[in-house]
């Protein structure tokens, strides 16, 4: 099944940044010096002047992580933001700016420093190893920002287990709640069930730090984390929202699977960055034995070779702003976006046909149609 009028369309209408990973990325068609001239359009790009702006003479990009937007400029003015960035544009790792963010990273004067800023932030970084094991505390954060640039099998290797352990733990739960206690004497509206420090459940950090790593991948962990995916699938039908404790204080997690992880279809319907959680399954080498993905692969096969590109429809200019807004930066709970900015609705079109097609290529889709 052929998706070639996709990729020339692509080639035709999509961003630099669209054109420098396709061809660096899937289509492997370009010299060094093609390479070189393609990512030098990259480092023009608006979006990557800003975060490169906000890098500071230690390193560090940035205000904070996950944080505020008190202190900020922009959005992309966030260490976890301004790394989604580098990671979603390819730029390599051996780069300046992301080798100078990395020695950032891995610097625990540098992090206090930068953690400094703000009475809330200094607790955070005091506390940031609390309750990593179920998508909470600064340092998880921080280990998948690592990951997402390159260096994670190098430096997150305490992360890599608990990710793992975080997701296999599950096999044996019917639901949440087989581990998750609610307050006492909180009215009911507010009751969230919540997990304490030490217990263990899966997040998308954790996925995403396995995803952008290595030497967790064998054959046996890769059938291992394949299963437990499928089984949070099936014991998460419904949104299923919980909170974890620190101490006298309850907090949502960072990243939690409290909807359940869906094929590709109605973006209204779906766990936010649904279409992200989808790709860092594939990028886990376990696209073709999950079922979400196996479907999300059928469904693309199948949009991508009646048209030119993957597209979506609106039922009314809120919907397509409410899109566009997810698109615009990269934040923590936002999709692939690739293009400058989102004033031409063509934009939409050229970004989804991306992921798409790059959804593919980590499901080995070019590979087997060969």
């Amino acid at each position: 099944m052929s998706i070639d009028k996709s990729i020339d369309f692509l080639l035709e209408n999509g961003s630099h940044i669209i054109k420098y990973r396709l061809h660096k990325e899937i289509l492997h068609d370009i010299n060094k010096n093609e390479e070189e001239n393609l990512l030098e359009k990259v480092f023009d790009s608006p979006k990557f002047k800003l975060v490169e702006g906000y890098q500071k003479e230690n390193g560090y990009i940035g205000i904070g992580m996950h944080s505020g937007d008190k202190f900020k400029e922009t959005a992309l003015q966030d260490g976890e933001v301004a790394a989604r960035l580098l990671s979603n544009y390819g730029i390599p790792k051996d780069s300046l700016i992301i080798k100078r963010f990395i020695d950032a990273l891995t610097d625990d004067e540098v992090l206090e420093h930068e953690f400094s800023y703000h009475r809330p932030e200094i607790t955070r970084f005091k506390e940031r190893y609390l309750g990593n094991e179920a998508g909470w505390g600064l340092q998880l954060l921080i280990d998948t920002v690592i990951a997402l640039l390159g260096y994670g099998d190098r430096y997150c290797q305490r992360m890599i287990n608990i990710s793992l352990d975080a997701f296999t733990s599950i096999e044996s739960r019917s639901s949440i709640m087989d581990i998750a206690t609610f307050k006492q004497n909180a009215k009911r509206k507010y009751n969230y069930p919540y997990l304490e420090i030490g217990q263990q459940w899966p997040c998308m950090y954790h996925l995403e730090t396995l995803s952008h790593t290595s030497l967790w991948r064998n054959e046996a962990s890769k059938k291992q984390l394949a299963e437990a995916i499928n089984h949070l699938i099936e014991i998460t039908p419904e949104k299923s929202p919980y909170h974890i404790k620190l101490g006298n204080r309850y907090y949502a997690p960072c990243g939690g699977f409290s909807m359940p992880i869906k094929p590709y279809g109605d973006w209204r319907k779906q766990l936010v960055c649904n279409r992200r959680v989808l790709t860092d399954i594939n990028r886990c080498g376990i696209g073709e034995m999950v079922t979400a993905t196996k479907q999300t692969a059928e469904i693309l096969q199948e949009e991508l070779h009646k048209n030119d590109g993957l597209r979506v429809k609106f039922d009314s200019n809120y919907e397509k702003s409410k899109f566009k807004l997810n698109l615009m930066y990269p934040g923590p709970y936002c999709e692939l976006g690739l293009a400058d900015d989102y004033k031409s609705d063509h934009a939409i079109t050229c970004d989804l046909t991306f992921w798409a097609i790059h959804f593919l290529h980590e499901y080995n889709y070019f590979k087997s149609a060969k």
